[in-house]
């Protein structure tokens, strides 16, 4: 009887040891900096297009089907919502319009809720000028007219050779303010490797 208890006990303490090291290991996350109380580390795009620092706790959905690197990673809940920070390199292959980031952010007024353009500015990220814009816009469930929450949409515009990478962080504009900072320390810290 005192043999299967001291394997079982045996058992039970190597279980526990494994634990501890696992949990250790996801603690040992090569944190870079910490935004708004969010760990950032280095993210490298799948087909290595670009690299930039991401939020180590939030969901990456990568998406390569088209050729091009995208991704998204998805935040936390604020409310009931969901922010999202989307990555795009255009154009997505070549029958695709898009090569040029000026154009394409000069039609964002077919979007706009009041058909305006969005006042667009130039920044400096990195050794390229950047668009930079933001909107409001209402969110609506598919084949839906009811208006569920209204949502803000900062994009950053980064050219590259032969097209550019879209930026954008996507959050109901009452708690936009939360992960904002979150998108910023990923627009600044952007590099493009094409």
């Amino acid at each position: 009887m005192k043999r299967p208890l001291l394997l079982a006990f045996a058992v039970c303490i190597a279980l526990s040891s494994c634990k501890k090291k696992t949990e250790s290991a996801a603690d040992d996350l090569p944190v870079k900096e910490t935004v708004g109380g969010v760990a950032l580390i280095d993210y490298d795009s799948p087909k290595g297009a670009f690299t930039c620092r991401a939020p180590a706790e939030w969901k990456i959905r990568e998406d390569s089907s088209s050729g091009t690197d995208s991704m998204t990673f998805i935040g936390p809940l604020s409310g009931n919502r969901l922010a999202f920070i989307n990555i795009l390199q255009y154009p997505h292959g070549p029958d695709d319009p898009w090569k040029d980031a000026r154009k394409y952010a000069e039609s964002f007024w077919e979007i706009t809720p009041d058909n305006k353009q969005p006042v667009l500015e130039t920044q400096k990220i990195g050794d390229r000028d950047a668009i930079r814009f933001h909107f409001e816009k209402p969110f609506r469930k598919p084949h839906s007219k009811k208006i569920e929450y209204m949502q803000r949409l900062d994009y950053a515009l980064i050219p590259v050779k032969g097209g550019f990478f879209e930026l954008w962080h996507t959050a109901p504009v009452g708690s936009h303010q939360e992960t904002l900072p979150v998108f910023e320390a990923v627009v600044r810290s952007f590099k493009p490797k094409i």
